[in-house]
């Protein structure tokens, strides 16, 4: 019995690759290692824990005289867990072969990327090396071709992320009853990607809140981030369109399991050319 039963998710390992002058790799975690021995050489062990949820340090307002304190937020912290793996040999391939072939794709240097398979859709999330493996063993593993690591790894941005949520907009194509929907249980700010001409009306939020950008010129493509932590906006004619933008600021962000709807979507004084994409990249605490 895997990890995972058969019909549920499966796990995905791959390697930098060429970022890192390795070869394009991937090691199928959910293959069972006795069947055979036809899989890639390395499966999930039992034992992982620690993957659904990231740790979060609570940020308190504490007074001299008063009881108890006042809750200000949480920080969510790098999420941090132990990958239990089996590496053993396959046929036509010996285990030094395997293990260091494993091993040279997870490192404290870069990141590698986990993905879990599932009939909910693919969710994965990227991490480095966090410390010494594990290893408990009373022979040399070249004897039984067998080594069980239990692989502490830290992943920088804590949660499990998705395929973008994309929305695409031609001047002139119908927006009524059209939305994006954030498939993350977590909130998103969307990016927009727009092309002029003309002054684009922008939904924000749940509401009838639009945020209007400058007249954009024939030909100028313009990216906005609206993350309230970045407030990112450029072109190719112009580096900074917020300070076009005067006060204006995107201030909602989409909830988790929720849709931004794009009724009020508008670019006036456009044409034929005039454009708009929509992508959220969504964010879940769970792997499924």
């Amino acid at each position: 019995m895997t990890f995972f039963p058969d019909g549920t998710a499966n796990v995905v390992l791959a390697g930098p690759g060429e970022s890192s002058d390795l070869p394009e790799r991937a090691w199928y975690l959910s293959e069972h290692h006795l069947v055979g021995r036809e899989s890639c050489g390395v499966v999930l062990a039992p034992g992982w824990a620690d993957y659904t949820e990231p740790k979060a340090n609570h940020l308190w307002f504490k007074t001299a005289r008063g009881e108890g304190a006042f809750w200000l937020g949480a920080v969510t912290e790098p999420r941090e867990f132990f990958l239990p793996v089996y590496v053993h040999r396959t046929q036509g391939r010996p285990f030094h072969d395997i293990n260091d072939g494993f091993w040279s794709d997870i490192d404290y240097h870069f990141e590698s990327r986990l993905h879990v398979n599932s009939t909910r859709g693919t969710k994965f999330v990227d991490f480095r090396l966090a410390d010494q493996p594990k290893v408990a063993t009373e022979y040399d593993p070249i004897f039984d071709s067998f080594q069980p690591y239990l692989v502490p790894v830290i992943c920088g941005r804590p949660w499990w992320f998705g395929p973008e949520d994309v929305f695409e907009w031609v001047n002139g194509k119908p927006v009524e009853g059209r939305k994006l929907r954030n498939s993350g249980d977590q909130k998103a700010s969307p990016e927009w990607t727009i092309q002029g001409p003309g002054a684009f009306q922008i939904p924000d939020g749940q509401g009838d809140t639009v945020v209007t950008t400058p007249n954009l010129y024939p030909g100028e493509i313009a990216r906005i981030h609206t993350d309230r932590s970045k407030y990112i906006a450029k072109s190719n004619m112009r580096p900074n369109l917020y300070r076009d933008m005067g006060a204006q600021r995107f201030r909602y962000p989409v909830p988790g399991r929720k849709s931004l709807d794009m009724s009020k979507l508008r670019v006036i004084g456009g044409n034929e050319y005039s454009s708009a994409v929509c992508t959220i990249n969504p964010k879940s605490r769970r792997p499924w």
